[in-house]
């Protein structure tokens, strides 16, 4: 069997997606590339949207302390 490579040309926010996706199969990259160019990239779960989590979570650490610069 012959083996034939394809360079290929993918928005970065894609590739993060295959990457967690790689993660989550516990699969190598290659091999999730191999399965979503078979099966097409719509079967790729969405990433969920962590924004509301870490705009809560930085609202409950609170304002950034002063810092006395002349002191340091």
């Amino acid at each position: 069997m012959k083996t034939v490579t394809y360079p290929l040309r993918l928005p970065r926010e894609l590739y993060k997606r295959v990457e967690a996706e790689a993660e989550r199969r516990k699969k190598k990259l290659s091999e999730t590339f191999r399965d979503l160019i078979a099966y097409g990239f719509e079967a790729l779960p969405p990433l969920p949207d962590t924004s509301e989590v870490v705009a809560d979570t930085w609202e409950k650490i609170g304002p950034a302390p002063d810092v006395m610069y002349d002191k340091l």
